[in-house]
C-alpha cells in the first residue's frame, strides 16, 4: 500500500531548500511591444491645448472596472497597449503631472478617458495620422467618464 501526500512544504520533511543565495520566485515578463511605443513617442502631447514634443510614453497604472484594467504597483508595468503621450511637464515635471497627483483625477480634469483613448491608439498602431488626430481630438472623441 502506498501513501500519497501533497508536495508542498507543509508535508516534506525537514525545511525547503531555496535553489540559490537570495533567490526569488522566477517571474514571467512579457515582451515589450518597442514598435508601439515608438508611434506613441512620435505624437503630440494628450492634454488638450498643450502639443508639446517631444513626449514621454507614460503608462497609464490606475485600475478601473469597467475598462478591464487592473492597478498595477511600483516596479510593475502595465500591458503595453495602456500608454499615452505626454509631454515631460504634464508626465513627470510639473505641479500638476499625472505622477504628481492622483492618476484618475489627472485625466478627468483634463477631460479625456484615458483607457478608450490607449486602447484605441493600439488598435491604430502604425497610422501615425490617424493616432495623432485621435491624440489632438481626444476630448471630444473619448470623453473623461462622469459616473465615478
Amino acid at each position: 500500500m502506498f501513501r500519497i501526500v501533497p508536495l508542498t512544504p507543509i508535508f516534506r520533511r525537514g525545511s525547503p531548500k531555496p535553489a540559490g543565495k537570495h533567490r526569488k520566485a522566477a517571474t514571467v515578463r512579457q515582451p515589450r511591444n518597442r514598435a508601439h511605443f515608438g508611434n506613441i513617442a512620435l505624437l503630440p502631447c494628450a492634454v488638450p491645448g498643450c502639443g508639446a514634443h517631444p513626449v514621454h510614453v507614460a503608462h497609464i497604472r490606475f485600475a478601473c472596472a469597467v475598462e478591464g484594467a487592473a492597478h498595477t504597483g511600483k516596479g510593475m508595468k502595465p500591458e503595453d497597449w495602456r500608454v499615452l503621450p505626454l509631454c515631460p511637464a504634464h508626465h513627470t515635471e510639473g505641479p500638476d503631472a499625472q505622477h504628481r497627483m492622483n492618476e484618475e483625477v489627472f485625466w478627468t480634469s483634463h477631460g479625456i478617458n484615458p483607457y478608450a483613448l490607449a486602447r484605441a491608439l493600439w488598435n491604430l498602431s502604425g497610422s501615425i495620422e490617424a493616432m495623432r488626430f485621435l491624440v489632438t481630438h481626444a476630448p471630444q472623441v473619448f470623453p473623461a467618464r462622469q459616473d465615478r
